[in-house]
């Protein structure tokens, strides 16, 4: 019988070794790029933008189905000739347009963080879709035909449901969302700023320069950050509430930290901890 040797390097590892150890060199580098919180921040957004627009398309294929009921509501004893019969078409898609127009304008203020519970929003909301559910009910148990479908009723009562509720869950799926990638973003910027002095420190560039030969820049006022590191949008919205909040003569609480960002309620008492300490 006849033995292979196998093959070393100049250090004696064989290829199998040289192999592991370049997957293992492999896994080390993917392994810190995979944890990085920034990617995740990406993730998470890439992952809201998908939920939203599924939501959005079954919401507009739901509420093309509801305008067939209010058409029936409105024009369904009337004939083609009607005037009325070709303008009852355009009655929900009205309503649909405010109430897509809504619930983009709340999508884009909770990206940023504000809340959009004020009442009249609610309330509009509401009868816009309540009066979507009336009117398909109505037309349902009223049919021209005379003749009552359970099965037609059954559904012009589940999709004006299903499209309200799809309508209140948008926003909560925008503010957990949101808060997701904002918390991600906490743990990201102090590898972020570590990172950025870390590498001031080893340049060349940096090290060549003396103090007397580097122009001193006007100083700029910038918006005062708390001791935690937070994101820029983050602490402008809790630097403009603590302002807001000591023109009124008191301390800021945690109650007032949250109406500014979303957080956490031990987070929130401790970011008002340090808000109060730094006035």
């Amino acid at each position: 019988m006849v033995f292979r040797k196998r093959r070393t390097d100049d250090q004696g590892e064989t290829r199998t070794v040289q192999r592991l150890r370049a997957r293992l060199a492999e896994s080390h580098q993917l392994h810190g790029l995979t944890s990085d919180p920034l990617l995740h921040a990406v993730r998470l957004e890439r992952f809201r933008v998908s939920v939203t627009r599924s939501m959005w398309f079954f919401l507009a294929l739901g509420l093309g189905f509801t305008t067939t009921g209010v058409h029936e509501f409105l024009a369904g004893h009337l004939t083609q000739a009607a005037a009325l019969w070709w303008g009852a078409w355009l009655v929900e898609p009205a309503l649909a347009g405010i109430l897509v127009t809504l619930l983009r304008w709340e999508a884009e203020m909770l990206s940023h963080g504000l809340a959009v519970d004020a009442a009249p929003v609610v309330w509009l909301k509401r009868l816009l879709l309540g009066a979507t559910l009336i009117t398909n009910v109505w037309s349902s148990l009223r049919p021209p035909s005379g003749q009552v479908e359970y099965g037609v009723v059954f559904l012009h009562v589940v999709v004006p449901l299903v499209v309200f509720l799809i309508a209140e869950v948008m926003p909560v799926i925008q503010h957990r969302c949101n808060a997701a990638r904002d918390r991600v973003m906490v743990d990201a910027e102090p590898r972020t700023t570590t990172s950025a002095s870390s590498m001031a420190t080893k340049s060349p560039l940096t090290a060549s320069v003396t103090p007397s030969a580097t122009p001193v820049a006007p100083a700029v006022r910038e918006v005062p950050r708390t001791p935690l590191k937070l994101p820029a949008h983050l602490q402008a919205a809790l630097a403009g509430k603590a302002a807001e909040v000591r023109e009124q003569g008191r301390t800021v609480t945690p109650a007032d930290v949250q109406a500014a960002v979303n957080v956490p309620d031990a987070y929130a008492a401790t970011l008002a901890d340090q808000l109060n300490a730094a006035a």
